[in-house]
């Protein structure tokens, strides 16, 4: 629990919680929600679909506090804080999209 706690407060290295748990992480959620309608399982995967989009979601708003704070914690470049910083904004902005459009 205390690398959770790590992570939600920015104390993990920025290069790590954004490629490691943030891209990595999400990608082991996103590829099987990817699949599912690839793999033409029908209906009857319509809960899994909800529970995973839940997960999605849930885990995209936790990382993202994440990695906004690792970022303002980052001593390095700037352009290193100002990249992930907007990196979370555009995912934001991209899920408001989807959600808008249905």
């Amino acid at each position: 629990m205390t690398q959770v706690a790590a992570l939600w407060r920015g104390q993990i290295p920025l290069a790590k919680t954004a490629w490691l748990y943030g891209l990595t992480g999400l990608l082991l959620l996103i590829v099987p929600f990817t699949l599912i309608p690839i793999l033409g399982l029908g209906p009857s995967m319509r809960e899994l679909m909800l529970a995973l989009s839940v997960a999605i979601l849930l885990y995209a708003t936790f990382i993202g506090v994440a990695i906004w704070r690792a970022a303002s914690n980052y001593r390095g470049r700037l352009a290193w804080r100002l990249l992930a910083k907007g990196s979370v904004l555009f995912v934001v902005v991209q899920v408001a999209a989807s959600l808008a459009v249905g």
